[in-house]
């Protein structure tokens, strides 16, 4: 799976930081670590089975995030997703973040 490198360190903060939940990745890069395609993702979709509410999930991987230095600002929250954007404060890159219950 090629992740662009603002990705991959933002994967590995948020699959840690994830852990109680625990989280999956979804989405593009899903699909292309199947080999169904091969382009990168403009954002990161993980999910999860965990009961616990969408509002503490997010504000849990927010919260952790921005104690790794992380700046994030909430988008929405609703019982089965959650979104929100991340920026590299020393590159300004920014990537959005969708959190879904499955």
């Amino acid at each position: 799976m090629r992740l662009t490198p603002l990705h991959e360190r933002l994967l590995a903060d948020i699959l840690d930081l994830g852990s109680p939940y625990p989280l999956v990745l979804t989405g593009g890069y899903a699909v292309q670590a199947h080999g169904l395609v091969e382009r990168f993702s403009r954002d990161l979709d993980v999910a999860t089975e965990n009961p616990a509410p969408m509002d503490e999930i997010v504000a849990s991987l927010t919260t952790g995030l921005a104690t790794r230095g992380w700046q994030t600002t909430h988008v929405q929250t609703d019982p089965l997703s959650g979104r929100f954007l991340v920026t590299d404060p020393d590159t300004g890159e920014e990537c959005e973040v969708d959190v879904l219950k499955e």
